[in-house]
């Protein structure tokens, strides 16, 4: 399939950090961990620097991780079954704006209950026929923020490829560059519609994960003094979070990292698993919120332009710097998104 060719110049325009209020859309597999109630909650929290005009709930299975993975030392606390994943997610949606006490009329979609199965067919949707429209009909641009696998985004591009001129994507997924490999949850689910994302030209802003949103770690003490019991969100995010932060959890997020996001980083052989016969200071990334914390203010996520790699099938970059550009963000300053997310999340409805 032939998609629409931006010049240069306007794309480097389209993939400027954004300054002023922008509308969004929230593309998110929202059960599948905390990270994407924290950031459906922030951005709707943040309306000084946007307006969530429509949520989309986006599928998830362990069926991935399963793929990767090949020892029973691991436990994925995840459905296998992709369609419920969808459903938990939509029903999640509806209990954050619940917390949130705002309306869900007209603005919670479903997404597809499936992966793309060819490169050029899209997988039908409401979640992608309501991307399509709001992208027609936006008189600005409007701004879709992936926290997911990204076939719902995919699936509208190849409905109305038109819809390249009318947004921009900023989705977490994938890792640096440089990164031995860009295994990630996000991307890897489904292949094809990351790929047709890296391909098609559409307006990309990518945040990777290792070394970038993972900076965004929480403890239970910041949850405790800066969230729990000050919102209706705050304590029922924060007692997930809290509830997670055992010994056996962050053993089993430190073999499952080793394994996968952190493959090919050391030389050291059976002796580079990451355990301790002490004890471990838990933590939670809520990778997430780094889209939102970067449309909130751009200064918070150092990023640059750079060629758009295309992916393997193996789940690592070709880069290529004859490729059209994207913006990659290269850091957080984890303090300056988390402070600005507690601050509007305790003000969220008592």
């Amino acid at each position: 399939m032939k998609f629409p060719m931006l010049s240069e110049e306007e794309r480097i325009r389209r993939l400027a950090p954004p300054k002023g209020k922008v509308h969004i859309v929230i593309d998110t597999d929202t059960y599948n961990e905390v990270d994407d109630q924290f950031a459906l909650a922030y951005a709707q929290m943040s309306p000084e620097r946007m307006q969530v005009d429509a949520v989309y709930a986006a599928p998830f299975s362990s069926a991935f991780f399963a793929k990767l993975l090949h020892t029973q030392g691991v436990d994925i606390p995840m459905t296998d079954d992709l369609k419920e994943g969808l459903e938990l997610s939509y029903k999640e949606i509806q209990k954050l704006f619940g917390l949130l006490e705002i309306d869900t009329t007209g603005k919670v979609f479903k997404g597809s209950a499936e992966y793309m199965s060819k490169p050029d067919e899209y997988v039908e949707s409401e979640a992608a026929r309501d991307l399509v429209k709001r992208a027609r009909e936006s008189e600005d641009l409007l701004y879709v923020v992936a926290i997911g696998e990204i076939t719902n985004v995919a699936s509208a591009i190849l409905m109305d490829p038109e819809i390249i001129h009318k947004i921009v994507i900023v989705w977490l997924a994938g890792q640096p560059l440089f990164w031995p490999t860009a295994i990630e949850f996000n991307l890897g689910q489904d292949v094809l519609a990351s790929q047709l994302i890296l391909d098609c030209g559409v307006p990309l802003v990518l945040v990777p994960c290792m070394s970038v949103a993972s900076n965004l770690t929480v403890t239970a003490p910041e949850l405790e003094a800066h969230l729990r019991g000050k919102s209706k969100v705050g304590t029922y995010l924060s007692d997930i979070v809290i509830s997670q932060l055992t010994q056996e959890m962050g053993q089993n997020w430190l073999n499952l990292f080793h394994q996968t996001y952190c493959l090919g980083l050391d030389d050291y052989g059976a002796a580079g698993v990451p355990s301790t016969k002490t004890m471990l200071s838990p933590s939670r990334i809520i990778w997430d919120i780094s889209t939102v914390g970067y449309l909130c203010n751009p200064a918070w996520c150092p990023s640059t332009l750079t060629a758009t790699p295309s992916l393997t099938e193996d789940y690592r970059w070709r880069i290529d710097d004859s490729r059209h550009k994207m913006r990659i963000c290269r850091y957080i300053y984890r303090d300056a998104v988390l402070g600005d997310m507690f601050y509007k999340l305790a003000r969220a409805p008592k």
